[in-house]
């Protein structure tokens, strides 16, 4: 019994070794949806800014085809609520980590590999802007310096393209899926925000296998 036990763990050390690795540094940008503001006198609508985003994902070759990926991004996000031609803003970010599992094309061997990604993380929205007695807009909505957690899916896709024997190229696309965090964005007495936010970020990188 223990020549096989040990035969069986040299052999899952070696396919545990076999596994490719890999790290890439990643920046792009975001667009986010707004949402109304429900049960305001005339039409609102309240949400995220435009900006950019970077940050690295660390991944494992899993089988052939399938690999899990670990991703971090800080992503410049300001609050933002607009009606008619007014609009008020207030600085913000969020940050975001999640795991996905790709599902890839082709096989690992390939020098270019398209994948679809799926997975699920959390997000965590920031007000970082400077508070203030009166902002526009303020009888819709308040603009806070708080901080606020939520779950978050992550849908995509990409391609991994090899450059040389340990360094590739890629690029992502990912759909990240939350609740809207109306602690960040709180609405005014009587009013409501609520519903789904989809945050579309692209991004490039550049990674080392290992």
């Amino acid at each position: 019994m223990s020549s096989k036990f040990l035969l069986l763990t040299i052999g899952v050390g070696c396919a545990v070794q076999a596994q490719n690795r890999d790290f890439a540094l990643v920046g792009g940008g975001g667009v986010m949806n707004a949402l109304p503001v429900q049960g305001a006198p005339t039409s609102a609508t309240a949400g995220f800014g435009s900006g950019i985003a970077a940050g690295v994902a660390v991944g494992q070759d899993l089988y052939s085809r399938l690999s899990g990926e670990i991703r971090y991004l800080f992503e410049q996000r300001n609050l933002q609520i607009h009606s008619g031609g007014t609009a008020a803003r207030f600085q913000g970010q969020a940050h975001v980590v999640h795991y996905d599992l790709l599902f890839h094309t082709r096989s690992r061997r390939e020098r270019v590999r398209p994948y679809l990604a799926a997975g699920g993380g959390v997000k965590i929205f920031r007000g970082t802007g400077a508070e203030a007695a009166y902002r526009p807009l303020m009888d819709y909505a308040y603009l806070t310096r708080t901080l606020e957690w939520k779950p978050m899916i992550s849908v995509g896709g990409g391609v991994k393209m090899q450059l040389g024997r340990r360094t590739m190229l890629r690029v992502d696309f990912r759909d990240q899926v939350t609740r809207f965090p109306a602690t960040v964005i709180t609405p005014a007495p009587g009013l409501r925000l609520s519903g789904w936010l989809h945050d579309f970020v692209p991004t490039v990188g550049f990674g080392w296998e290992f």
